[in-house]
């Protein structure tokens, strides 16, 4: 899908243009709701070179801009099929499709649009899994990643490893990247998280998986989430913020 349905763009507009209405602050976060609904519906399983030409995510950069955050996530669909739920002062940047590639060019952009991020996770791997990305990229990727969400403001970091899928979708590319090459990536992220000195957090989402696949009753499709699955998935992430706001990271709790 290269832009929105006719009929998502007149409903955006119907959005904008009752502006006068409400207040800036309810119509971003209305607005931005319902573009995160529109990402959530996209079957995006490979990954995408241009995201960010696509309309729907410059309209999100135009509302977004000179937002600060208490947290942001960056990620792919999985991350995206949570809609932003995690707290008021949160913001779920995930989209589908996303690599390591299309997170530096979101994160720049980001940082073009003056957008202040306190804590950032980012959730990446799992298309870079199913792509032709070296090593070496990936960490380069990683690595301007993490700098680039230090430079918008963010004094913790988490990095979550690349989600596994079914050992039946690993066996289908373009569907998911194999599990052997999913625990490469992992252990790359690992590696970075270390050299990089960033928290890796994985421990709270392996009741997701059976070993290294993920659970048959948790997905919908063998690599996305069904709600049982997203539930853990946003609990695992509701800690964070939690652990951080007893910490004194974040002011509010979500």
């Amino acid at each position: 899908m290269t832009k929105l349905s006719f009929l998502s763009q007149t409903v955006l507009a119907f959005i904008i243009a009752g502006a006068s209405l409400l207040n800036s602050t309810s119509i971003r976060a209305y607005t931005l709701s319902y573009l995160k609904a529109q990402d959530i519906t996209l079957k995006l399983n490979s990954p995408k070179a241009n995201l960010i030409a696509e309309s729907w995510w410059q309209k999100q950069i135009d509302l977004t801009q000179d937002m600060s955050y208490d947290a942001c996530l960056f990620g792919d669909s999985i991350s995206s099929s949570l809609g932003n739920t995690l707290g008021n002062h949160t913001f779920n940047f995930a989209m589908g499709g996303m690599t390591t590639s299309s997170l530096v060019d979101q994160l720049k952009a980001l940082t073009s649009a003056n957008v202040k991020c306190q804590i950032a996770i980012i959730a990446m791997g799992t298309n870079d899994a199913s792509s032709s990305i070296t090593n070496e990229e990936l960490i380069k990727n990683l690595k301007t990643s993490i700098s680039l969400v230090q430079g918008m403001g963010a004094t913790k970091i988490f990095l979550i490893p690349a989600f596994y899928s079914t050992v039946e979708a690993s066996r289908k590319p373009p569907l998911a990247g194999s599990i052997s090459r999913v625990e490469e990536i992992n252990a790359l992220i690992r590696q970075v998280a270390a050299t990089e000195k960033v928290v890796l957090f994985e421990q709270d989402i392996q009741p997701l998986y059976r070993g290294q696949a993920l659970r048959k009753d948790l997905t919908t499709d063998g690599v996305h989430l069904n709600s049982d699955g997203q539930n853990i998935y946003r609990q695992a992430l509701l800690k964070i913020l939690s652990l951080s706001a007893k910490a004194g990271i974040i002011d509010s709790q979500p």
